[in-house]
């Protein structure tokens, strides 16, 4: 750090307010009587010779003193004592001889994330877009520098393939993978919005997921669970004796559907959890949909009956009981071929009230439904 001393540039007048003309000043340490070497450039290269004479102007030049704590001493044009100032500058920090220790709590490690409301690209991270990470001759597509390794050991080492894919399979180890330049796929967080796992340590709070007892036989697909209130249909049945990925496909009640039958040897009961996630106990597990179609399961149990009644009105009317006989070839006149009327009237409703079934239908449904939050959208990073 360099000092430019204050009256450079300056005069020093009397106490008329003229100038003094050729005023010297001497500098020293602060607090002794040790010469200080000040200087003409701010690089400190080039000393005054000491005293520093101003002009005949009474105007000092430019000076440049060293970080630190000085004295000076300014004389007028016979010798005679101006001022004499202890004290002047900033006093130098203690300089412990080793930085300060860094706390590594305080700073981003290795597979922390960030987000920001931009789509930028920042130094020491890389963006969780399902590209790829690897050495400098891997050809990945987000980051291919030695830069990446640390972050390529913790994907290795951290998550199966279903989330942290090695592009042509792992090798033996993770370390050998990057030495042979393969890539990894860094977890896409397009479009998703963070969440929690549902237990994260603890006791599960069932917020996206329904814990029960379910109660198989083996070989059959139909099961029941006594906590069904919340079971929908296609969650992802987590339970000893059900194969994996099985969902549910039908519920009616507590007894539901899957869509594998349960293993040979597990009649009984078991603890099951249902999701929609594939296991909303495991770090990086993908669920949910922005839409969503409803099929008739989804709909209230209780709808608007089908049906049309249909009463009749009374009637009136004349019956011909008797036909008139007419010859061939007779040549006779015949006024009326029926004869013999009668009048009658029905009463109302004379068979009952008729009841039919009407149809009902949506040539323009099935068409998906919103199921979105309110939601920001920006970048999520992760720390190489």
């Amino acid at each position: 750090m360099t000092i430019s001393w204050p009256f450079s540039r300056q005069q020093v007048l009397d106490d008329s307010g003229r100038p003094l003309l050729i005023p010297r000043a001497n500098f020293y340490a602060g607090g002794t009587t040790t010469p200080l070497t000040v200087y003409k450039d701010a690089a400190l290269t080039k000393p005054w010779t000491q005293p520093v004479e101003a002009d005949g102007f009474g105007r000092f030049p430019r000076v440049y003193l060293p970080a630190g704590l000085y004295r000076e001493e300014v004389l007028g044009p016979y010798g005679d004592l101006l001022w004499n100032d202890d004290g002047l500058g900033e006093a130098l920090a203690a300089d412990t001889g080793s930085d300060a220790p860094v706390d590594p709590t305080a700073i981003a490690m290795t597979g922390d994330i960030k987000w920001r409301l931009d789509a930028s690209i920042q130094a020491g991270w890389v963006r969780m877009n399902a590209r790829t990470i690897g050495g400098a001759g891997s050809g990945a597509t987000e980051l291919a520098n030695v830069s990446a390794k640390a972050l390529f050991l913790y994907l290795w080492n951290t998550f199966p393939d279903a989330i942290a894919s090695v592009i042509g399979g792992r090798g033996v180890s993770a370390t050998e993978d990057f030495s042979a330049s393969r890539q990894i796929v860094i977890p896409t967080m397009q479009g998703f919005v963070a969440g929690g796992l549902d237990d994260m340590g603890s006791t599960p709070a069932n917020r996206l997921q329904v814990s029960g007892q379910l109660t198989l036989t083996a070989g059959s697909a139909v099961a029941t669970v006594d906590n069904f209130g919340r079971v929908g249909l296609d969650m992802i049945i987590q339970a000893d004796g059900v194969p994996a990925g099985t969902t549910v496909i039908g519920r009616s009640g507590g007894t539901i559907t899957m869509s594998a039958p349960a293993g040979a040897g597990t009649t009984g009961t078991v603890s099951a959890r249902f999701s929609y996630f594939p296991d909303a106990q495991v770090p990086g597990q993908i669920g949910g949909d922005c839409v969503e179609a409803l099929s008739l399961k989804n709909l209230p149990a209780d709808l608007p009956d089908g049906t049309v009644e249909v009463s009749y009105p009374e009637q009136t009317g004349v019956i011909y009981s008797q036909l008139q006989v007419v010859q061939q070839g007779s040549g006779a006149a015949v006024p009326n071929v029926w004869t013999a009327t009668t009048n009658y009237k029905t009463t109302p409703n004379p068979v009952g009230s008729k009841t039919f079934g009407v149809p009902i239908s949506n040539p323009d449904g099935g068409v998906p439904h919103r199921t979105m939050q309110p939601t920001r959208l920006g970048t999520f990073y992760l720390k190489l």
